[in-house]
């Protein structure tokens, strides 16, 4: 019994030694758990707002913003060449009223490379928004040409930007990663969140034949793989291309052919901004002993800040002057050129047209277009092609196997999906055909259809936490258009009164009215332009001259203010006239003097 009392006696013991073992367990992680720190809900996380301004449903005129908190972010600014319709028009660049309602919360513009479809409508909008721009060495020299040849002199904050680093604010810190294109010193842009990352590849392709300066930083966008992507904007304009690019070394190739093949001068036209193929004809053109006369602002700025740069190596003795184009045969000259901003095609129509004082085309010359023309120039393309036949010139046009596209492929685009994994995608850069084609490959490459946003302008992705929606047309945009220094005053009815102007011309009607009887005073005068040719058409001309006449006689003017009545019945009476005897519609003005 005493044995058996020891026994339950020890059992109690322990266990009420146990117990105060677990109890003082339990004190101390309860003790942790007070001193820890109280972790933050995602809840409580900025939301993340994107919103394309410009880039989607369209080619060029890139800029996507980024809103964390009471912070926005804007990726890239460029502009768009002006549609055929778009007359007088020398540039379309996105609308940033919701950006200038908001200028004190924009951090900075951040560049991934130095084309105008990226970084072009900067000159015009950086005024209004007063904000640091951020961008690699050879993109800002770029922007500061154009700014130079817009004369635009302010004050910009620029930063000068290397793959390595890394700018913090308050919401979000923004890192770079080098990228594959057609200049160097090309950038992704991360910019890291409390939710994630998101990531913008800017233009790119993938191209295992270019040198270091022009080579992607693999290892570094696998890294941000691993590290986990929330949203990933990547560049969708050739989204519709199968397989993979032409290698660059290549395109050099055929160049190189295209030379050898050419027996007098060769004239080149590509973009200003691309290097890659201006390395590859400089190259072609040494080789051969030619004599190289760079024609156009922007392509002899570009030229000069590679030079600067060490990314193209031209002594100064190979280049020459217009008027030192006599001093050599023909078969050691080779002309290469661009247009004002770039624009390689409208830079060839201005030699063919001979808008070029001293350069004509001759017999013989081997034209290279060493560029694909955007949308907008095709037809002035076939045009200018038409007319330098007509010249005699032996013509050489872009290919797939000499000219090297610039953007990535399906097989490029499903190569980068892979590598970063978003969550969440945003196709970006191209018109709808290109951003829905993108979209299946991101779906192919397993990211989530519901996670899959083509946004339209204005339209804005929302992230918090594990919740996204689509805000449709959440900010008004359009197109804000730049004739000469006026930016954004084209409105709509001047495009359309240019439209008529170019295809029905002008009608002006003009009398005189007395002060004291009210009356006509002697007969009215009429002038057309671009409408009728007056002499073939004086029947016309004599019986506009009458109704106007008649009408005068028939209603007497009772006050001054009947005036503008009168004008507008008139108008109205000529354009009946006018469209029944020819099916035509010019502006028709009416005029009137009190004498």
């Amino acid at each position: 019994m005493n044995n058996e009392k020891n026994n339950n006696h020890g059992q109690k013991i322990s266990v009420h030694k146990k117990n105060n073992v677990v109890k003082n367990k339990l004190n101390n992680i309860e003790s942790k758990e007070v001193k820890k720190k109280p972790s933050k809900s995602r809840k409580n996380y900025p939301k993340v707002s994107i919103t394309p301004l410009g880039g989607v449903e369209e080619v060029a005129k890139n800029m996507y913003m980024v809103e964390i908190g009471d912070e926005i972010f804007v990726l890239d600014a460029g502009l768009m060449f002006p549609e055929t319709e778009m007359i007088g028009i020398d540039a379309v660049i996105p609308d940033i009223s919701y950006l200038i309602k908001n200028k004190n919360r924009v951090k900075g513009i951040f560049l991934s490379n130095g084309r105008v479809s990226s970084m072009g409508a900067v000159p015009y909008i950086i005024d209004k928004l007063k904000c640091p721009v951020y961008g690699s060495k050879l993109t800002i020299d770029l922007l500061k040409n154009h700014l130079k040849q817009l004369n635009i002199r302010r004050r910009i904050k620029f930063y000068y930007v290397r793959e390595n680093n890394k700018y913090d604010f308050n919401n979000a810190h923004i890192t770079f990663f080098k990228t594959t294109y057609s200049m160097p010193d090309s950038l992704g842009i991360c910019i890291s969140t409390a939710q994630g990352n998101i990531v913008y590849t800017g233009e790119f392709k993938f191209d295992q034949s270019v040198s270091k300066e022009y080579r992607a930083d693999m290892l570094k966008i696998s890294q941000l793989g691993q590290k986990g992507v929330m949203v990933l904007l990547s560049d969708s304009s050739n989204a519709n291309v199968k397989g993979y690019n032409v290698p660059e070394n290549e395109a050099a190739e055929q160049i190189d052919n295209a030379f050898y093949q050419a027996n007098k001068r060769i004239i080149v036209t590509c973009y200003a901004s691309n290097f890659l193929t201006i390395s590859h004809i400089v190259k072609a053109a040494l080789g051969q002993n030619r004599k190289i006369l760079l024609l156009g602002q922007a392509i002899q700025d570009s030229i000069n800040s590679a030079r600067n740069m060490n990314y193209l190596e031209i002594e100064d003795d190979k280049l020459i002057g217009i008027d030192d184009l006599k001093n050599y045969p023909q078969n050691e000259i080779c002309i290469l050129s661009s247009g004002e901003q770039g624009e390689p095609i409208e830079a060839m129509k201005n030699i063919a047209e001979k808008s070029i004082t001293n350069i004509q085309i001759e017999e013989g010359d081997t034209i290279m277009i060493a560029a694909t023309p955007s949308p907008n120039m095709e037809v002035m393309l076939f045009q200018t092609l038409n007319l330098l036949v007509e010249l005699g010139a032996n013509v050489v046009t872009a290919s797939k196997r000499l000219h090297a596209a610039s953007h990535a492929t399906r097989e490029e685009l499903k190569l980068i999906l892979n590598m970063l994994m978003p969550k969440h995608f945003i196709p970006v850069q191209g018109e709808f055909r290109n951003l829905r084609k993108h979209a299946e490959i991101a779906a192919e490459t397993g990211v989530n259809k519901k996670n899959i946003h083509i946004l339209e302008k204005g339209t804005t992705l929302e992230i918090s936490g594990n919740k996204a929606k689509e805000l449709l047309k959440n900010i008004p945009v359009g197109n804000i258009l730049v004739d000469g220094r006026g930016i954004g005053d084209v409105e709509d009815s001047v495009l359309k009164d240019r439209k008529l102007l170019s295809n029905d011309g002008i009608f002006v009607t003009s009398y005189a009215i007395s002060r004291k009887t009210k009356s006509l005073v002697g007969r009215p005068c009429i002038q057309t332009k671009g409408f009728v040719y007056v002499k073939k058409s004086a029947e016309l001309i004599k019986e506009a001259e009458e109704k106007v006449t008649e009408y005068l006689i028939n209603n007497p003017i009772k006050s001054i203010r009947d005036c503008s009545t009168i004008k507008s019945e008139i108008r109205s009476m000529l354009s009946s006239l006018l469209y029944d005897s020819t099916k035509r519609k010019p502006i028709i003005i009416v005029n009137f003097t009190l004498i």
